[in-house]
């Protein structure tokens, strides 16, 4: 997708947190729940969260910006965080079982092929949920662990 935002590890672990806190955070608190070596460090990624809009800036600290759509690697909707595959998983789930039902009433012929075809695209979009997965649990993990 070409409106994915890409981040950091570490920066995609500050939205997140300011995503969790739902408060404005200075960069010293951030440092601190999620032990990053300095607290310019964490300001050096909040300026870049702010540049693109993530986070704004106001005179009790950095605060997120909740919205919807893509991080690299990772869905927004409200205040859930889920791994993009999600959303590739379901829909190879759903061709799938449409494929099937349309199988058994005999709407469409069996096709090999078919078959598959399907079974390589839920076999590689479950490999791609899984990965994200793992990826988002340890960095929500992180951020608990710190704090």
């Amino acid at each position: 997708m070409g409106s994915d935002i890409k981040l950091s590890e570490t920066a995609l672990r500050i939205y997140i947190l300011l995503l969790k806190e739902g408060r404005p955070m200075s960069a010293r608190e951030v440092q601190r729940a999620l032990g990053l070596s300095s607290s310019g460090l964490a300001h050096h990624h909040l300026e870049h969260l702010r540049m693109l809009n993530l986070v704004v800036k106001d005179t009790d600290g950095y605060r997120a910006i909740k919205r919807s759509g893509v991080i690299e690697g990772a869905i927004i909707v409200r205040s859930s965080i889920l791994p993009r595959a999600s959303f590739y998983i379901g829909s190879a789930t759903a061709l799938t079982i449409t494929y099937a039902i349309l199988v058994i009433l005999g709407l469409i012929k069996f096709d090999i092929v078919a078959v598959i075809a399907l079974a390589l695209l839920q076999a590689f979009t479950t490999v791609e949920f899984r990965d994200q997965y793992v990826k988002l649990r340890r960095l929500l993990k992180a951020i608990e662990i710190q704090e």
